[in-house]
């Protein structure tokens, strides 16, 4: 368990498996809860914590949820289009000098 008190990987979302639906989980394919994967789970591939979790749900920030009485999980594939919705690219801004010289240069 040495392991557990390193700090956690950073990974890619491709790296969110579909086989941990809850952190009990048998490791079944053909398990009903195959696709989804718990709070823990995913805190621990995020490398954040479940208090960052909650927080980001509160705000509406985080991955959508699912919500059965007291048990949370989340469908993998909304937790993947989520990340994909956070994608910075760096755009490019030509121009940008001539368009402030344009608003200040007609004095």
């Amino acid at each position: 368990m040495a392991s557990d008190n390193s700090p956690p990987s950073v990974i890619g979302w491709e790296g969110l498996t579909m086989k941990h639906a809850t952190e009990a989980n048998t490791g079944s394919e053909n398990s009903i809860l195959a696709g989804f994967i718990a709070p823990g789970e995913l805190c621990r591939q995020l490398g954040k914590t479940r208090r960052t979790l909650d927080r980001w749900h509160a705000r509406g920030l985080g991955p959508p949820r699912i919500v059965i009485q007291r048990m949370i999980l989340y469908r993998v594939q909304d937790v993947r289009s989520w990340l994909e919705a956070h994608i910075q690219r760096r755009e490019l801004r030509q121009g940008q000098g001539t368009a402030s010289a344009a608003a200040g240069g007609g004095k």
